[in-house]
């Protein structure tokens, strides 16, 4: 019984290696499109600033429009060396297991061998083999878990007498462990993934390192496995339906106020991606069928996007006025084809994404009345097709959105949050020495925000310009000399900014320039005399000209002056002003009389000269006016104002007038109406 118990048994242990493989995936190269049109690249102003913009459509050969291909994985090699017969003989033993004889050096000292050693048969067996330690330690065992047993029983009853405690648990809250990954799907393997990885994302972003509710992961969910069109890697479409539908999940599609709840909600589920048809209410006041954003219908038949006809390439988007929220995201930069995008009077708010300066085909930006902010970025600059940018109306503009998880958005504060503070617009130098690389800029609007810096004479190098509204900002300094170049401008709004000095003596070279608005500055000086050669003016704006100074805590306090600001007399070549519509020029120190010449404007309707020292009679070629235009054309009085009250309520008014629809008191700024 010793000798069996003593004998020593051994096993051999043998294991399976995992083989492992990747795979590879053979991408087809996608074709190249051509198209060809020919076309003109107009600008158009609406009365908001906007254009229509009706574009060369470029030829193209899908180089930009078609992924780029991903590199297949490297096949995996494995070399294979070493000796054979030492393989064979590793150890004393073949591969298959037998005992190979080996020579023995009888010089060799003898080794110490752990099998070899002497069995000594008084020697007591281990304790772990001793019988009466194993029962012995079999019933410890057990009285353990008895006690163990009757420990949690008393426990739990115990715990019944004590009050419950309730504790909320936020369902939505996300788990705090990383999930296993669950087995990759062929669309997940299929190279969709590395190719808007390569092809579209920006900062060096990767989906891997992206939460669920991302909104560029959320558009590659729905191209991988919602997405109805199902598109393949090498499919040319696939960069432009899946940056849609990043702007979709970015902005808030579901609170669109057209075409962008792909939901249907019944009694007892809510099914996304469902919907496909919308009705818009067109400017004519019809129902125009679209489609819904996020449906299965092709990308170019959502409402808003504009795609060529012949070859489906992405070419405009507009989607005014629909209640978008959120940030613009820097994917967008990655349509390359773009021309125009039309985003105004919706809920955006965050920067203007840099990348945008790299789209090389961009006419036109449209971004007016939202609640954007931060600086215009100087890669934009680079955008040197740009024809129209319009970022006007971003501070203190009012404009509230409900959003599709309740929050209501509101554009005065930053990013739509009153917790934010209020939102201060655009900022930065934009109208700096950068300004000119906009060679082909016709119109650039950018009132209502908080541009500072000055006007760079980097402005007369933009020889296509047609409209700058840049007013109620806070740029400073004079009006460059260099301005007198842009023949082409015909509309002018510096007003409401820090702008001071006088006009630039060959402001008459501007032969196009209709609308002139400088009001609400600290400018000064007499109109030069090629002023009045702008023969095409039809609204010219000098009023309230205002008068700084810094107090005691360092702030500028202004205020309107009438001794301070524009002076001189009003030249009789106004007469040639044939198109004049409106001149304010009160709260000015102008002197001389109003020239009888003035009668010739026949289409004036608005003439304000109160508060300045223009003193005699109003000719009767100014009062027949009254009988042409300048009436009151909408219930509103106030058309034609002038001093023909009693100065300071006892002396004489400064002008005479019969016709005037209100005289005012020069001294006490009263106005009373006449009609």
């Amino acid at each position: 019984m010793a000798d069996e118990d003593n004998k020593r048994k051994k096993k051999r242990k043998s294991g399976k290696k995992k083989s492992s493989s990747r795979r590879s995936n053979t991408e087809e190269e996608s074709a190249g499109l051509v198209m060809t049109g020919d076309g003109e690249a107009e600008y158009v102003p609406d009365g908001d600033g906007g254009a229509l913009v009706v574009v060369d459509q470029e030829p193209f050969n899908g180089e930009d429009m078609s992924p780029a291909p991903v590199p297949e994985p490297e096949a995996m090699t494995a070399e294979v060396g070493g000796d054979e017969e030492e393989g064979q003989q590793q150890n004393g033993f073949t591969q298959d297991g037998l005992a190979v004889a080996m020579a023995v050096d009888a010089g060799a000292e003898d080794d110490y061998v752990y099998a070899a050693i002497e069995y000594d048969p008084d020697a007591k067996p281990p304790l772990h083999r001793n019988r009466r330690f194993r029962v012995y330690t079999c019933l410890a065992i057990v009285l353990v878990v008895a006690a163990v047993a009757v420990t949690v029983i008393y426990v739990t009853k115990g715990a019944k007498g004590v009050d419950e405690q309730f504790t909320d648990i936020n369902v939505n809250t996300l788990p705090t462990f990383e999930p296993t990954p669950s087995p990759l799907s062929d669309r997940e393997q299929s190279g969709i993934i590395e190719q808007i990885e390569a092809g579209v994302l920006q900062r060096g972003a990767v989906f891997a390192n992206m939460t669920v509710d991302d909104p560029r992961k959320m558009a590659l969910e729905w191209i991988l496995h919602y997405d109805q069109l199902q598109l393949n890697s090498d499919d040319v479409n696939l960069y432009q339906r899946y940056i849609l539908a990043l702007l979709a999940f970015s902005l808030d599609s579901l609170a669109w106020y057209y075409c962008g709840n792909h939901r249907m909600v019944n009694a007892n589920e809510t099914v996304d991606f469902v919907q496909e048809d919308c009705d818009v209410l067109s400017s004519t006041g019809l129902l125009e069928s679209h489609k819904v954003w996020l449906s299965s219908a092709e990308e170019c038949d959502w409402y808003g996007v504009k795609c060529s006809a012949n070859d489906g390439v992405l070419r405009g988007l507009e989607l005014m006025g629909n209640d978008l929220i959120g940030e613009i995201p820097p994917e967008i930069s990655q349509l390359r084809f773009l021309q125009y995008i039309a985003f105004n009077g919706n809920c955006l708010y965050g920067t203007l994404p840099p990348e945008m300066g790299s789209m090389p085909n961009l006419l036109s930006l449209e971004l007016q009345g939202n609640g954007m902010s931060g600086a215009i970025p100087e890669e934009l600059n680079n955008a040197d097709k740009l024809q129209l940018l319009n970022g006007a109306l971003q501070y203190q503009y009012p404009y509230q959105c409900a959003a599709s998880d309740g929050r209501i958005v509101n554009t005065i504060f930053s990013k739509g949050n009153p917790e934010n503070g209020y939102n201060w617009g655009f900022m930065g130098d934009t109208v700096g020495d950068n300004v000119n690389k906009w060679k082909s800029m016709k119109g650039l609007h950018l009132f209502d925000n908080s541009i500072t810096g000055t006007l760079s004479p980097a402005l007369g190098d933009l020889k296509y310009l047609v409209f700058l509204r840049v007013h109620n900002n806070a740029i400073q300094g004079l009006i460059p000399n260099e301005i007198v170049k842009l023949d082409k401008l015909r509309e002018l709004y510096l007003y409401q900014n820090g702008i001071f000095g006088d006009f630039p003596p060959d402001i008459g070279l501007m032969e196009d320039l209709q609308d002139l608005r400088v009001h609400e500055n600290e400018m000064w000086g007499y109109l030069p005399d090629t002023f009045w050669k702008l023969t095409k003016m039809k609204k010219l704006w000098l009023q309230d000209t205002l008068e700084c100074e810094q107090d005691e805590a360092d702030e500028w306090k202004c205020m309107r002056s009438r001794d301070k600001g524009f002076q001189g007399s009003i030249s009789p070549e106004i007469g040639n002003w044939k198109k004049l519509s409106q001149l304010l020029l009160n709260n000015n120190p102008f002197t001389g009389v109003l020239p009888a010449e003035l009668g010739l404007c026949k289409e004036l309707s608005r003439l304000h000269v109160h508060q300045t020292f223009i003193t005699g009679v109003v000719p009767p070629e100014i009062c027949l006016l009254r009988d042409e235009e300048l009436f009151d054309h909408t219930g509103q009085v106030g058309v034609f104002y002038a001093d023909c009250r009693p100065n300071d309520k006892t002396e004489d008014p400064f002008i005479s007038c019969d016709c005037c629809s209100d005289c005012c008191d020069h001294t006490h700024g009263v106005c009373v109406s006449d009609d």
